[in-house]
Parts: structure tokens; C-alpha cells; sequence
């Protein structure tokens, strides 16, 4: 069985919002999904969070790996990502309302962003896919397409007034599932192969 992980964010837990519905939806493409559950994601700690992120995921990347994550997430599975000396390269990351700066309307978050330190030439994927909400008011959509000039990729711009929560109406997500198995069932060519 394939390995998919999904990250959640501030504030959220391993049944909210998309994440179950997306678990499911990956076990017809052989995927087994694992939701990371993220400890006092109300007031996260970062230590706390890799720690958590180490256990469920150590020894378990590979070629066929895809890692999901949102909000939070992303910045702390980048910072994971990042440290893992090296880490081999997997499928995908798929980066759903991403940042890696400090938030104007999150300022309780400042501490923990300001610990992270990520090295972009450390993260290994086959396919990154940044997506933002065109009006998201958590997290701007300007910090996410930051974030992907980072990683070398351009933002997915969603018409969405919201943060892809379930109180937004996001309990299915369908935008992502289809970016994730498109790249599963494009063809790619290799020069020499």
C-alpha cells in the first residue's frame, strides 16, 4: 500500500474540515492516508508538532508518497521536510492556504513561525501544488504565491472567500483531489529514458 499523509493546521483536528473525505476518496488509487494527529493545536508548539510529524512519518517516505497539509501545516511539514538529511524524494506535497512568513491577523502564531527554518533546496517532491482562496481572510493569497515563488511553482487560484474550512462548506474538496490524481495518472518522460 501507497503512503499518503495529511497535515492539518491551527486550531483544527484529524476530523475536520476535508481531511477524512479525502482519506477516503485516495483508497481507490491504493492509497492508505494517515491524518497526523497534531497535539494542542490550539496553542501549537512546534518542538511538539515535528516530534508528532517524526513518529508518524519516519522510515515511511518514498517514491510513491504524497503528504497534503494546510494552513499551519504546511509550514511546519516544510520545516520537517527540510531537516530530513537526505530525505528521498517523494510523489507529491500538495499545499493547501500555505505561508511561510508571519500573519498580520495571526499574531499569537508569531513565535512559532519565527522557529521554523526551512531550507526550500532540502524539499524533495516529484510535484508541489501550492492552492490558495482568492479571498481567503486568514491567510492572504499573496503569502501563499510568496511561498511558491519559493518553491519554484505557481499558486492555483481558487474563487473562494474562505480558509477551505468545513464552516466555509468545505467538508468534500474535490479541486484537490484532482490535482493529486492527475499526477498520479500523467505521463511523465525522462531525457535518456
Amino acid at each position: 500500500m501507497k503512503n499518503m499523509f495529511i497535515i492539518h493546521g491551527y486550531q483544527a483536528t484529524t476530523e475536520s474540515h476535508w481531511f477524512e473525505w479525502l482519506a477516503n476518496e485516495m483508497k481507490q488509487f491504493g492509497y492508505s492516508t494517515e491524518i497526523v494527529y497534531l497535539p494542542n493545536a490550539n496553542q501549537p508548539n512546534l518542538k511538539e508538532w515535528i516530534t508528532a510529524i517524526q513518529n508518524n512519518l519516519k522510515n515511511k517516505l518514498d517514491s510513491e508518497t504524497i503528504i497534503v497539509a494546510h494552513s499551519l501545516g504546511v509550514i511546519t511539514i516544510l520545516d520537517y521536510l527540510s531537516r530530513l538529511q537526505h530525505g528521498p524524494t517523494i510523489k507529491g506535497l500538495y499545499l493547501v492556504s500555505g505561508f511561510n512568513e508571519q500573519l498580520k491577523n495571526l499574531p499569537e502564531l508569531n513565535h512559532y513561525i519565527s522557529q521554523t527554518q526551512i531550507d526550500f533546496h532540502n524539499i524533495n517532491a516529484q510535484n508541489i501544488v501550492t492552492i490558495a482562496g482568492s479571498h481567503d481572510p486568514i491567510v492572504n493569497i499573496e503569502a501563499t504565491d510568496r511561498l511558491s515563488r519559493e518553491l519554484n511553482t505557481e499558486t492555483l487560484h481558487v474563487s473562494h472567500e474562505g480558509h477551505f474550512l468545513d464552516s466555509d462548506g468545505y467538508k468534500t474538496f474535490d479541486f484537490l483531489k484532482d490535482q493529486i490524481t492527475y499526477s498520479l495518472t500523467k505521463k511523465t518522460s525522462r531525457i535518456g529514458s
